[in-house]
């Protein structure tokens, strides 16, 4: 996952206040609002909340994060995603009872978006889904990004308009993030898949149910067994 030079440069800025030319040419300018965009969504770890959102088609999805232990669930229609220290739970509750499967959480690399790729697959978007696209638009000079404000459900919001984009998940997005760092508003075509997500609340505090397992979900556990002593 292309996570790290983002995060890197937007310290060295806060440390040093300079400007830098990256290596590719692109302008500082750019460069940093790509970099604090990421670094504020890193800022949503950091404390719980519980955002509800509308989808494309009226659909309605929602995030769910609390901490100690850090955990966060996503919710969408016809399924949800646990994701937390021990594994990643993705779950099917179009049927009845519901399907789970619990599978190690995937290291860095190709596989690492997998679980937060199905979300996306059924119109929600997700913060590592998010920060993978900036970092595309990190590495490619011929890029543009757009900055703008705006008050969504209430929240101020930090804006990107990101476009010309190749050999991406998309081509071109707009995404918002509030001054939290939750993932407010997106829109774009990902992946093959149109998303059209629009924070409509959002509270600090999430309901305990929502990292509960569908009552009575048929679980299937793929995570490595520990040999016994």
């Amino acid at each position: 996952m292309r996570v790290t030079l983002a995060p890197l440069l937007c310290a060295l800025l806060a440390l040093t206040g300079c400007q830098v030319i990256t290596d590719d040419g692109v302008a500082p300018d750019r460069a940093r609002l790509i970099a604090d965009m990421t670094t504020q969504l890193q800022r949503a770890t950091q404390h719980g909340y519980h955002a509800e959102y509308l989808l494309a088609n009226g659909a309605r999805g929602a995030i769910s994060q609390q901490t100690g232990p850090l955990r966060t669930v996503f919710a969408y229609p016809g399924g949800r995603l646990l994701v937390d220290a021990d594994g990643q739970t993705a779950c099917v509750t179009a049927v009845r009872p519901a399907r789970c499967q619990i599978r190690p959480v995937p290291g860095a690399g190709p596989a690492a978006l997998t679980g937060y790729t199905e979300v996306t697959r059924h119109g929600l978007v997700t913060a590592p889904v998010v920060a993978d696209l900036l970092q595309a638009a990190q590495l490619q000079s011929q890029a543009s990004v757009e900055a703008s404000d705006a008050t969504l459900a209430g929240r101020q919001a930090t804006c990107l308009e990101v476009s010309g984009l190749t050999d991406a998940e998309a081509a071109g997005f707009t995404v918002c993030v509030t001054a939290e760092g939750v993932l407010a508003d997106f829109s774009g075509v990902v992946g093959g898949v149109s998303v059209d997500q629009a924070l409509l609340h959002m509270t600090n505090r999430p309901p305990a149910a929502v990292f509960d397992l569908p009552e009575g979900a048929r679980v299937t556990d793929h995570r490595p067994r520990t040999p016994a002593p």
